[in-house]
């Protein structure tokens, strides 16, 4: 599908530019992080903003996420800070930490325990506890892409990550080891990494292009699919749809046409 014209949805008006936004595991709160800085808590169902609070971030907000019990939020920001907030009160709860450069991803673990954070043009991806420590710390450079670098194993055992150049990245948090890298296709950046609700491939993106991976042997599965426009976010349905958004346009695509049916059941892949 194409967002073309008119939007025949109700839209929740940002107020100011908008940088990135989450989803609540349960779909009814929407999150948005602000150039402004500020923080703003949305319902679903009513279309209706809940609350907004300052983040005390001295510069816009990059990245953010919804805790899966939906009580607390994570941002990053381009003060080179993440901080954890409660989403009731907006008081801060962890943080600040620092960071080299902009933070550009930030990511709950689904158990809430850890918090993975990436940080542009840096060689750091970092997992943090809920101590306020940093749990573990990985030498992966990610791309400027705010947000869509680094995805959880449903586990919170493992993440992936993608580097700028193009490297897909496995680690395991628990033993603090890389498992597995390999390269994806093509010569431009990668912009983002998507994991299938059953673990067993993952998709990637670089530019107007779109490849998918055989998460165990690290082999390139199916075909590639190739778009008009650049893919900016991605994100694998739990039906087996692949849904882009790049350049104004949203498009869906049902990857049983594309990929192996062994790859498409309800079986989740061995950790």
């Amino acid at each position: 599908m194409e967002d073309g014209g008119e939007d025949s949805g109700m839209p929740m008006d940002a107020g100011s530019g908008l940088f990135n936004v989450a989803v609540s595991r349960d779909g009814r709160l929407v999150v948005s992080g602000t150039e402004t800085a500020l923080v703003r808590v949305w319902n679903v169902e009513t279309h209706s903003r809940v609350s907004e609070f300052g983040t005390e971030h001295s510069m816009g907000v990059l990245a953010v996420d919804i805790s899966p019990d939906a009580t607390k939020i994570v941002t990053g920001s381009q003060d080179k800070t993440a901080c954890v907030w409660s989403l009731s009160t907006g008081r801060r709860l962890l943080g600040p930490w620092e960071h080299n450069n902009f933070v550009v991803a930030a990511k709950f673990s689904p158990d809430g325990r850890f918090i993975a954070t990436a940080t542009w043009n840096c060689d750091s991806v970092r997992i943090y506890d809920s101590q306020n420590d940093i749990f573990v710390q990985f030498p992966v450079k990610v791309n400027w892409i705010l947000n869509y670098s680094l995805t959880w194993v449903s586990d919170s055992k493992q993440l992936f990550a993608i580097s700028h150049d193009g490297d897909i990245h496995r680690v395991d948090v628990s033993t603090r080891s890389t498992l597995s890298t390999w390269h994806i296709h093509g010569s431009a950046p990668p912009t983002c990494i998507a994991l299938a609700c059953n673990e067993t491939f993952i998709a990637a993106s670089a530019y107007c292009s779109v490849s998918f991976w055989d998460t165990r042997s690290q082999e390139q599965i199916g075909t590639v699919i190739e778009y008009t426009h650049e893919v900016w976010s991605m994100v694998i349905s739990s039906n087996y749809d692949l849904v882009t958004g790049g350049d104004k346009i949203i498009t869906l695509r049902a990857l049983r046409d594309i990929l192996p049916s062994d790859y498409l059941d309800n079986v989740s892949a061995p950790a």
